[in-house]
């Protein structure tokens, strides 16, 4: 009975003395590398690794988790017609609230709120005016082919494969064709037989 009070003792004295936090006096500490690591800065000279870096590029061949790999080089813009395809089902509110806001936030400073290709920029001269998703070629463009304008760019327009994500550019496109659906017809490029001069 007796050695069974000394063994509750003994624990109760290590407990207690291991729990002592004072900066100059911590106390009993187990682990001490798990407790304080010694981490290598980020860009500091690192002797584990055969280049001495201590920042590593990713193994080869690894893709970030939820990162899209465009499949095709930008020279082609043709295979993308039918290469690429939509993998998302977008909700009209998700199309007329989040695809509305990108799109006015990254397009319609050229494009136009409307997409008649008659943003702020081109009202003031800036750059001339793109064409008008109202009109074609771009009212019947294929999907694929817009998304490929995004990721590479198409004549004056730059790439917007860092501004927008592979969702965010889906959504983009469309709210374009949402726009596209409630257009009036508009004149066409093909004259009409009340137009042909004789």
């Amino acid at each position: 009975m007796f050695k069974k009070y000394q063994i509750i003792l003994i624990v109760l004295v290590l407990g207690l003395s291991s729990c002592i936090r004072n900066s100059k006096k911590p106390g009993r500490e187990y682990l001490w590398d798990m407790a304080h690591p010694i981490a290598y800065e980020a860009g500091s000279v690192n002797p584990i690794y055969k280049d001495g870096k201590t920042n590593q590029l990713a193994p080869e061949g690894s893709i970030a988790r939820g990162k899209y790999i465009y499949p095709l080089s930008d020279t082609e813009y043709v295979k993308a017609a039918t290469a690429i395809t939509n993998p998302f089902i977008f909700t009209n509110d998700e199309i007329q609230e989040s695809g509305k806001h990108l799109y006015t936030v990254n397009c319609a400073v050229c494009h136009g709120d409307k997409g008649d290709g008659q943003g702020h920029l081109v009202q003031i001269n800036k750059f001339p005016p793109p064409p008008s998703y109202l009109m074609e070629p771009l009212l019947s463009k294929p999907d694929g082919q817009r998304y490929h304008s995004l990721i590479y760019g198409r004549n004056l327009m730059g790439s917007y494969a860092s501004q927008l994500n592979h969702r965010e550019r889906w959504l983009v496109l469309a709210y374009v064709k949402s726009l596209q659906g409630t257009a009036q017809p508009t004149a066409s490029v093909t004259q009409t037989d009340s137009t042909i001069t004789k």
